[in-house]
């Protein structure tokens, strides 16, 4: 149902009434206003949420400033500098929102790489330690599957032990190298999580 907002008083006779803290006078002034105001701040800002939340807090204004505003000439005018303003603020913050978010994604990755790298170094490290720890004939072995990358059987041929006992060499490096590089992944993973909370 449309109100015809032609009969209600004009818009001084409704602040005063207001300014006598009449809830009735603030009732009409709605009535005469909010759908032009929502209209008003919704093209400004685009969103329906903060045009009804603008809109609300207006009125809100509107009852708290009553004492203030019987002497304006021109309430229309008023409510529109007021709307104007927090629309202005809203896109200030929107804007520098979409700015810190903007900063954020262009750093985090570098700092993602930068924790990996800190990861495999640590880990690079554990392997290093490992690897220097293993008896002689052990650590030959697997050097040379690791880092010259031969086959199971040109080891036995280069060492000249079976291939059997080149594959049980390197099945007991790799078991040992797993379970320490998952008891360190841990121990780091802990560590970040103590300096985050700390």
């Amino acid at each position: 149902m449309t109100i015809d907002t032609t009969d209600l008083p004009d818009d001084q006779t409704l602040l005063a009434l207001l300014a006598k803290g009449e809830p009735q006078a603030l009732e009409a002034l709605m009535q005469r206003h909010e759908a032009r105001v929502y209209r008003f701040v919704q093209r400004l800002l685009k969103s329906t949420e903060l045009a009804e939340e603008i809109t609300q807090d207006l009125f809100i204004k509107l009852w708290e400033s009553r004492h203030e505003l019987t002497t304006i000439e021109s309430l229309p005018a008023w409510i529109f500098r007021i709307c104007r303003n927090r629309a202005l603020n809203a896109l200030k913050e929107k804007a520098a929102r979409n700015l810190r978010e903007t900063h954020y994604a262009e750093t985090a990755p570098a700092d993602v790489d930068g924790e990996q790298e800190a990861i495999y170094h640590d880990l690079h490290n554990v392997i290093a330690g490992f690897v220097d720890a293993l008896p002689p004939k052990r650590k030959e072995i697997f050097r040379l599957k690791a880092e010259q990358g031969l086959s199971t059987e040109e080891i036995s041929k280069h060492l000249n032990i079976s291939p059997h006992t080149v594959k049980n060499q390197l099945s007991q490096s790799y078991s040992t190298l797993r379970r320490m590089i998952r008891k360190t992944a841990y121990l780091i993973t802990i560590g970040a999580v103590l300096l985050i909370i700390w």
